[in-house]
C-alpha cells in the first residue's frame, strides 16, 4: 500500500464518497424512472382497455337492437380496435337503414 499523508487520505476518501454518492443518485434516478414508466404504462393500458370495453359494449348493444346473435369474447378477441370500430359502424348503418 502506498503511504499517504493525512491530506491525501482525506482527498482520497472525499473522492470515494463522491463516487459512491453519485452511483447512489444514478441508481435512484433509474429506479424512479422505471417506476414512473410502469405507472404510465398501467395508466395507458387502463385507458386503452376501458375504450376497448366501451366499444365492445356498443357493438353488443347494436347486435341486441338488430336481433343479431351476440358476439362472444372469443369472437371479439379475433379483432383489433380498428376492425371493431368498422364493425360498429356497419351495425350502426344497418340500424339506420331499418328505420
Amino acid at each position: 500500500m502506498i503511504s499517504q499523508t493525512p491530506e491525501q487520505m482525506m482527498l482520497y476518501n472525499a473522492r470515494l464518497k463522491f463516487q459512491r454518492d453519485e452511483a447512489a443518485r444514478l441508481r435512484m434516478a433509474l429506479q424512479d424512472g422505471r417506476e414512473k414508466g410502469r405507472e404510465e404504462g398501467r395508466e395507458e393500458g387502463f385507458r386503452e382497455g376501458e375504450a376497448l370495453g366501451q366499444l365492445k359494449g356498443r357493438i353488443t348493444l347494436l347486435q341486441e337492437l338488430l336481433g343479431l346473435p351476440l358476439a362472444t369474447p372469443d369472437e371479439f378477441a379475433q379483432y383489433d380496435s380498428s376492425q371493431l370500430s368498422a364493425l360498429e359502424e356497419r351495425l350502426q348503418q344497418q340500424l339506420r337503414s331499418r328505420s
